[in-house]
This record gives structure tokens, C-alpha cells and sequence, in this order.
């Protein structure tokens, strides 16, 4: 979601905003229908029955083998998040898209995106930095938690745009 309050203040409030940085997004994520078989997965089962499925499309394999305590806690964070929340934030993603407006965004722009992200995969994130005029586009080896994955890349890409 992030990701994607990034775009609507690049488009809302670009008068705020010195430099943009757009980590694994899209402008439009998924399909309604994907989402809501989400939601009706989670008010069925609650949490802890999408949680390890969520943690594989956050993570790549190679990650989580590497990272067994990090990967989990983060699903133990997932799983302990409140349903209601999570299918809040579930539902607007589902209706965010701003695939007609990205190209209306002036504000200097590093997209980021995960060459092995199943939740943002590289053709979506290629195409928002192909959309917004100037944006620079950096695909790390990772899957959709790159600050995590990939953090001494993300982190030396994230310092070298916002000082450039």
C-alpha cells in the first residue's frame, strides 16, 4: 500500500515532495476478482490461513531459507494483524488505479522493483517508471520485500537517489 500512497501524493501533492521513491508498486495491482477471493479467504479463516501463502510472495524461497527467524516474524506479524485492517487495506488496493494518470507525475522518481516479486511483478513496475517522465528504474534480485531481501542494494540505490 505504500507503494501506492506514493503515487496518489506524486499526483495529489506534488508541492510537498522534493524526490518520489516508488518500492514495489504499481499503478493498478491484481484483479478485484483475486482480491476478493482474498478477502472472503480471510473472513472465512482469518489470518492465519493466508499468512504463509502471503510470506511466499513477500519472499523468495532462497530468502527464506537463508532467513528463517526474519521470515518468521514476519509471518507472525501478518498473523497476529487484525482482519478488518488487512481487508481494509485489502479492498483499496483492489480499486486503486491510477494507470491514466501516472504520466501526469513531475516530481523526480526512483521506482524500485523485485525482479522475482509475484505481488508486483517487473512488467508493472517497468511500466510505472516508463510512465512517469524521467523516473529512473533499479530491478534487484528479490521478490516484494526488497528493503528486506535486498537491503545493501535498496539501501545504497534509496542514499544515492534522495542525494543525487
Amino acid at each position: 500500500m505504500g507503494g501506492m500512497i506514493g503515487i496518489w501524493l506524486g499526483l495529489n501533492a506534488p508541492q510537498r515532495l522534493n524526490k518520489l521513491v516508488l518500492c514495489n508498486t504499481a499503478p493498478k495491482i491484481g484483479t478485484a476478482e483475486a482480491w476478493n477471493t482474498r478477502i472472503e479467504n480471510i473472513k472465512k479463516g482469518g489470518m492465519k490461513s493466508i499468512a504463509p501463502a502471503i510470506i511466499e510472495r513477500w519472499l523468495t524461497p532462497e530468502f527464506r531459507e537463508r532467513s528463517p527467524e526474519l521470515s518468521a516474524c514476519a509471518l507472525r506479524m501478518l498473523e497476529c494483524t487484525s482482519p478488518e485492517g488487512y481487508i481494509a487495506c485489502c479492498e483499496a488496493v483492489r480499486d486503486f488505479d491510477a494507470r491514466e494518470s501516472v504520466a501526469s507525475i513531475r516530481t523526480p522518481t526512483l521506482v524500485i522493483g523485485g525482479a522475482k516479486d509475484p505481488a508486483t511483478p517487473p512488467s508493472g513496475t517497468r511500466a510505472l517508471a516508463e510512465n512517469i517522465p524521467g523516473a529512473r528504474y533499479v530491478e534487484l534480485d528479490c521478490s516484494h520485500l526488497s528493503n528486506i531481501e535486498a537491503q545493501e542494494r535498496f539501501t545504497n540505490e534509496l542514499t544515492g537517489f534522495l542525494s543525487s
